[in-house]
Order: C-alpha cells, then structure tokens, then sequence
C-alpha cells in the first residue's frame, strides 16, 4: 500500500507540475506576442485558464495526501495520540462524504450539460472544462480514502511523503532551538 501511495502522489503531482509548466507557456506566449508581435493568439488566455484549473484540480489530492491545507492545529496538537489518530479519521470521512456529495450533484449539472457548450476562443466542448470540478472532488476523496487506510495501519502520509529535503529541513522542536 505505501509504494502504491507514493506512485499515486508522484503521478499526481507530476500532472499538476506539467498542468502548470503548460499554464506558464501559454501566459509567455500571451505576453511575448502583446509585446513584440502585431497580433495576439486568442486562444493564449483560454488555455492559461483552463490549465490553472486543472492543476489545482489535480493539485488538491496532492495537498490531500500531506495535509498540506492551511489549518490551526493548537488545539489538536494537545491531544493524546489515539484521540488524535480517531479526530483525523473522522474528519477525512466527513470530507469524504462531502466529495462524494459534490460529486453526485456535479455530474448531471456541469459534466453532462443538455445543450452543446463550447469555449469562445478555443471550441473546447465544455464539458471537458467543467469536467475539472469532478476531477476535484474524486481526486481528493481517494486521497482522503487512502490516508484514512495508512491511518488505520499505523503510517502517516506526512511522514510517508515526505522528501529528502523536507527530512532535514523545518523539523526542530521550538523548545530545542529556544534553548541553544
């Protein structure tokens, strides 16, 4: 399960990486033809916007898995272990049912559109862009599903994911560093 973990959040973070690479082109293509050239591609806009959805759609199982949202765990931190253990749990079921909510609803209201939809520069069906806010919602719920199942195992993904850099780096004790 650990090494089917870490396939899963470095394929994801891959997609979101190259989703961003493509949405870094599209703005310089955007603002090198503005500057220097006597036409303007319309299609430069579109793609940046699209590919910035994307990437935050694939980039919210990526933050999923390493809990890596922003949030205030002062008080949190103050619980037994266990406690702890069962409070993460719990809340990665209720963002799951959340998701799975979400997802139900969106589907018929913005993946299978009644009428024919198309981008204005691109002809994109847009279906494929609204297709992004499912993509959303399903990526983050199997993330959760697979944390909750490391969690039950004993293995937190933090410390799963983590990468070299992130093992050497941030990981002091306040009181430790205080004290020298």
């Amino acid at each position: 399960m650990k090494i089917l973990t870490k396939i899963y959040y470095w394929i994801l973070s891959a997609l979101a990486v190259v989703g961003m690479i493509g949405y870094i082109g599209a703005v310089v293509i955007q603002v090198f033809s503005r500057t220097f050239l006597p036409f303007v591609p319309s299609w430069t806009e579109e793609a940046a916007r699209y590919l910035f959805i994307y990437s935050v759609a694939v980039g919210a199982g990526v933050v999923s898995m390493k809990d890596e949202y922003a949030r205030v765990d002062i008080l949190t931190s103050k619980f037994p272990a266990g406690f702890k253990k069962f409070y993460e749990i719990l809340v990665c079921l209720i963002l799951i049912i959340f998701d799975v909510y979400l997802a139900y609803y969106s589907i018929p209201k913005f993946v299978f559109l009644r009428f024919r939809m198309v981008s204005t520069a691109m002809q994109l069906p847009m279906q494929w862009i609204n297709f992004s806010i499912l993509l959303f919602v399903i990526l983050q719920a199997v993330s959760y599903a697979i944390k909750i199942i490391l969690l039950l195992f004993g293995t937190d993904t933090k410390d799963l994911l983590k990468s070299p850099e992130e093992q050497t780096i941030g990981n002091y004790d306040i009181e430790e560093v205080v004290s020298q």
